[in-house]
């Protein structure tokens, strides 16, 4: 399925809401209260904090296809950078910033894209990591987008499917001059979720979640004024509006169209949280 460009920037930012949507709602963290500023997002129990982590996850990870036969719709591969992020769904919206093609204010999407991928590429320096399970003491230095993909990982299987995390936790370990062997790294996973999950994961997942409502906040920000135009009353049954969006004539693919109406209809739906910012208490360490 090879569609038009304005078709796949549909397809992507209503990807986008509909993960943000899962990942920052009243089921995974509190309710704010009546303080919007220099507040802290708190999860819900331990287990949605793992929920999170997962949908995190599954967030950061590259667009996959099926096979030899390609992306999904289109899209094109990320070459092979020194980015991370290249790597994840951050990548299409920054394509999505880079040519706007559905409307024209994208400078505040932009800003908050850049903004969270710096953040992920940059490393936290966590003194006094302790893998038990191996007898290693380590003040390590990692990326944070790894020890949140390793804490997803880990959270989600169980060491079967862990061989990349395990491969990856040498790799760390070795740029921070620890040589550990294969079996050794299956041995420290347990130890590496409870550091980069229930220590790391959790001091910043408040921070996390304001990058991604305000990523949200963003989109709607800049789709809102073509769902405006684009908006059709069209009938009243019972005491409800019925109505419809204009269909632009490049969306000829049933599926993107699909994706480009339940895009204009957020705009019509509050969402999940309302923006917030978290205190610099909860952003300053690791």
């Amino acid at each position: 399925m090879a569609l038009s460009e304005i078709e796949q920037e549909a397809i992507v930012l209503n990807a986008v809401i509909g993960m943000v949507d899962d990942m920052v709602n009243h089921a995974i963290f509190c309710p704010l209260g009546e303080n919007r500023q220099n507040t802290n997002l708190l999860p819900q129990t331990s287990q949605t904090l793992r929920q999170f982590g997962t949908l995190l996850r599954d967030f950061l990870s590259p667009v996959t296809g099926k096979g030899k036969g390609g992306l999904p719709f289109g899209l094109p591969k990320p070459e092979n950078g020194p980015r991370t992020t290249d790597h994840t769904t951050l990548y299409y919206l920054r394509r999505v910033c880079e040519k706007p093609l559905l409307g024209r204010d994208i400078h505040q999407m932009a800003c908050i894209v850049d903004d969270f991928s710096e953040w992920l590429e940059s490393y936290a320096t966590v003194d006094g990591v302790w893998l038990g399970n191996i007898d290693v003491e380590v003040d390590l230095r990692i990326k944070r987008i790894d020890f949140i993909r390793m804490s997803g990982d880990i959270g989600k299987h169980n060491f079967l499917r862990l061989g990349g995390q395990a491969n990856k936790l040498r790799t760390i370990l070795a740029e921070n001059g620890v040589t550990i062997d294969e079996s050794d790294a299956y041995l420290a996973l347990p130890d590496c979720w409870d550091w980069f999950h229930t220590h790391l994961l959790a001091y910043h997942a408040s921070n996390i979640a304001e990058f991604l409502n305000n990523i949200r906040y963003a989109i709607r920000l800049y789709i809102d004024p073509i769902a405006r135009a684009g908006y059709r009353p069209t009938r009243m049954v019972d005491g409800l509006q019925l109505y419809t969006f204009e269909r632009p004539q490049e969306f000829t693919d049933k599926f993107a169209w699909a994706q480009y109406f339940s895009l204009m209809q957020s705009t019509l739906e509050k969402p999940n949280f309302p923006p917030f910012s978290v205190s610099q208490s909860f952003k300053s360490q690791f």
